[in-house]
């Protein structure tokens, strides 16, 4: 299991909140691997937006706002109301800590990919890791990281590629990578890699 202090922070944070909840960010393919192969700057987590209304109350405590899209700014969050599509991205801050909080969507069980909502994932291949440490797919996490990659991401992708053994996760990145026209070398590598394991 890997040492870090944000990993505990988040656990114990968590540890009472009723509602599935998962790691999101770049700590979601340190997880898969059972390593911390870089630093990370924040801890993101993910919850279904059919659990706003709890979360708001769990947190009640700490000054939430939420990220308006396109506008670079941050608004208070005081109802429900104010966090309705396309708003997603929660800020919390209790002193000095912080924590982002991802509001993703589902119909039943498939996951809807908040860039392309043709794009879902079933929640069985979605929720991976268990309580203390649950955390999204690293393939889901890749599929937002490339379509807009930063030297971080293209780090977590060649780490995903590389030590994650995962057949069914990479062929479902492979194809919506291309359906979303997410980082073409990434298309090109993940069709090199598979054609590589079908060969073995």
């Amino acid at each position: 299991m890997i040492r870090a202090q944000e990993l505990d922070q988040i656990e114990s944070l968590m540890a009472s909140f009723a509602k599935p909840w998962f790691i999101a960010g770049g700590w979601t393919i340190d997880l898969a691997v059972g390593e911390a192969t870089r630093s990370h700057k924040d801890m993101d987590i993910c919850i279904f937006r059919e659990d706003l209304e709890y979360a708001l109350y769990f947190f009640k405590d700490w000054d939430i706002n939420v990220a308006i899209p396109g506008e670079h700014r941050l608004d208070p969050v005081r109802h429900l109301g104010d966090v309705e599509l396309p708003r997603y991205c929660l800020h919390l801050f209790k002193g000095p800590e912080f924590l982002e909080i991802l509001l993703t969507e589902r119909n039943q069980e498939q996951v809807i990919f908040r860039k392309n909502r043709n794009i879902t994932m079933l929640l069985d291949d979605f929720a991976m890791g268990s309580l203390p440490r649950p955390y999204v797919n690293p393939a889901w996490q890749l599929l937002f990281k490339s379509l807009g990659t930063r030297p971080e991401d293209e780090h977590d992708f060649r780490v995903y590629l590389e030590r994650i053994d995962d057949r069914r996760s990479k062929a479902w990145l492979l194809k919506h990578l291309i359906q979303a026209g997410g980082n073409k070398l990434w298309v090109e590598a993940l069709k090199d890699d598979l054609e590589r394991e079908n060969g073995a």
